[in-house]
């Protein structure tokens, strides 16, 4: 005489064995592990930060260069970092430290607009900007001395 289980057990022993298994191999996304980013642009000096509305943060890995998390500078000051992994756009950055430069806006054409800023802040070699992220939320102050040229 064969033993066999009522109709449902089947059932509820796959669904069992999938959810074990789900949770012993985990859910990899295949994404890097990333922090999320915000921040403002403090201006010291004259002018107002709402003047670099468009301009984009740029970060760059001091032990990575080519990694090169950025942002977008909105009307208020405020930015949140991004970082493109393997054609995607994911919200965050990796831990660890980088430079920073703030770049201004392509114009249709392709040209930039005047800068609103001191050329130094807009070049990673010379902006002598530099942050560490840490594992959990980060928040960022940039600050822009526009007086000095």
């Amino acid at each position: 005489m064969a033993c066999s289980l009522p109709a449902p057990y089947p059932r509820f022993l796959s669904l069992l064995l999938a959810a074990t298994l789900v949770a012993l191999t985990g859910c990899d996304s295949g994404l890097p592990k990333v922090y999320p980013v915000k921040g403002s642009v403090v201006n010291k000096g004259k002018g107002h930060v709402k003047d670099l509305a468009g301009y984009s943060i740029q970060f760059q890995s001091v032990n990575d260069p080519t990694e090169m998390p950025g942002g977008t500078i909105e009307e208020d000051g405020t930015f949140t970092l991004h970082t493109g992994v393997g054609g995607k756009v994911i919200p965050g950055v990796k831990e660890g430290t980088y430079r920073a430069c703030l770049r201004p806006p392509i114009l249709e054409g392709g040209r930039s607009p005047p800068l609103v800023i001191p050329r130094r802040y807009t070049n990673l070699e010379t902006s002598r900007l530099e942050y560490t992220i840490r594992p959990g939320p980060n928040d960022v102050a940039i600050e822009i001395d526009r007086d000095t040229r």
